[in-house]
């Protein structure tokens, strides 16, 4: 498995911040809309370094907690020049459940809707209070903290809190688990792609076909990626071998934030750890697993971090955590499905007249621990996957987990988390990246 300098120009720098007690900062999710550079970020009450379950010391015994932050960032230095606490102000019913909060936010910017996000939930009451029906269709089975995660929409005031939820699910949605979305990032109104590989397009209010399913760019003037010369092959296909795009200037524009809670920036001083990677399977499609004669779906599973008891080896790993109110949680047993394809990751970024780019994730176990790649893709204005590069790790670590991507002229930024502990940024070129993209055949 190659590293990502090693494919492709490439700087990283640790944003990691800590503005809750007791919670780490990771996979993170960076935007920018042609002024001003900002960056959510999942805070949590547990962490993972080297693959380990770590649980501060004021976690609850059951379950995990999970805040959110929106850092206005210097794009010079990348410091957190402000940060805001998101507070969930949103009305939507909650219901008992030991998983609180949205996780692993995507942010974007439509028309329709302006600046939002999509989260996953577990907390959000599934029982429509109009008419009395249970959405989760194994509701009756399933107490509370083992029903499956939703997509939420989500929507900000003016200091970044969270006003308005709403959970997606319309036609397609059948109470399944539902985890990394990817919206469109600048189009007129909220589209989503939910299988990278099989270009299972959503809006806001279910699944899409035929011609609903396009996604139309915004049709405010373009701002991270407006191309002048696209570069495309005969057939309407985008030829990754093709002269670099050419791309607007930047919009010029202080730094500032709204008037709500805020506070100083800390960023910790972190080193990536030197491990010896594994060279992974090749991209493959589907996203169910068979595990011991039962179909699951991978996300339940891996979503929840452990609550047993850990080796004496493992609670090594505390001291390396460089928090000292941490308790270590073990593995314990667990089931290791076989995972295989293209999923979740970064917002798509239009860089063509029919094509958007983005950043998905790939994972499988190595001695019972997880192990992450990436993979640079481009799909058209209806979902499909049309070239993608080889894969590659951004950390040296075995967990890695980009949310976020921007790009401004030749600049991609991709936001990425580490250990679920950790909140870092990579920039590489814009020419670099779609130098090494190949045509994907299906």
């Amino acid at each position: 498995m190659k590293n990502a300098k090693d494919v492709i120009p490439w700087k990283s720098t640790d944003i990691s911040i800590r503005p809750y007690e007791g919670f780490w900062s990771f996979n993170p999710s960076v935007h920018f809309d042609g002024q001003r550079w900002i960056c959510v970020l999942r805070c949590c009450d547990y962490a993972m370094p080297d693959g380990v379950t770590v649980r501060s010391k004021s976690a609850r015994s059951a379950g995990q907690q999970t805040k959110n932050a929106m850092a206005i960032l210097d794009p010079q230095t990348w410091q957190a020049v402000q940060i805001f606490k998101m507070r969930e102000k949103d009305t939507y019913p909650r219901q008992p459940c030991p998983h609180m909060g949205y996780e692993d936010m995507r942010i974007f910017r439509t028309d329709k809707g302006g600046l939002q996000g999509i989260a996953a939930a577990l907390h959000l009451s599934r029982r429509d209070e109009k008419d009395e029906r249970v959405f989760d269709p194994r509701a009756s089975e399933a107490t509370p903290q083992h029903q499956p995660p939703e997509q939420v929409l989500l929507s900000f005031d003016e200091n970044y809190d969270i006003v308005a939820a709403q959970p997606i699910r319309g036609d397609g949605w059948s109470g399944t688990a539902q985890k990394n979305w990817v919206p469109f990032d600048h189009a007129a109104e909220p589209r989503f792609l939910y299988s990278i590989d099989r270009g299972t397009m959503f809006d806001d209010r279910g699944r899409l076909h035929g011609d609903a399913a396009r996604v139309k760019p915004s049709i405010t003037a373009p701002i991270t990626a407006s191309i002048t010369a696209p570069a495309v092959a005969s057939g309407g296909v985008l030829d990754p071998r093709a002269a670099p795009l050419s791309v607007a200037a930047p919009v010029e524009a202080p730094v500032s934030g709204g008037d709500g809670e805020s506070i100083d920036g800390d960023g910790d001083d972190k080193r990536e750890r030197n491990k010896k990677s594994r060279r992974p399977p090749t991209i493959r499609g589907g996203d169910v697993r068979v595990v011991r004669g039962g179909r699951i779906k991978l996300d339940t599973i891996l979503s929840r971090p452990s609550s047993r008891p850990s080796s004496r080896a493992a609670r090594s790993a505390v001291a390396r955590s460089g928090d000292d109110s941490t308790r270590m949680m073990g593995s314990g047993r667990m089931l290791l499905p076989t995972y295989t394809g293209l999923r979740g990751g970064t917002q798509l970024v239009r860089v063509a007249e029919d094509a958007w780019l983005g950043v998905g994730h790939e994972m499988k176990f190595v001695s019972g621990k997880k192990y992450y790649w990436h993979v640079w893709y481009l799909v058209d204005s209806r979902g499909k996957m049309i070239s993608a590069s080889e894969p590659m790790k951004f950390a040296a670590n075995g967990i890695e987990f980009a949310a976020g991507m921007a790009i401004d002229g030749d600049r991609v930024v991709v936001s990425y988390g580490v250990d679920d502990m950790e909140s870092w940024l990579g920039e590489t070129s814009l020419s670099a990246v779609m130098d090494v993209l190949v045509p994907v055949h299906r």
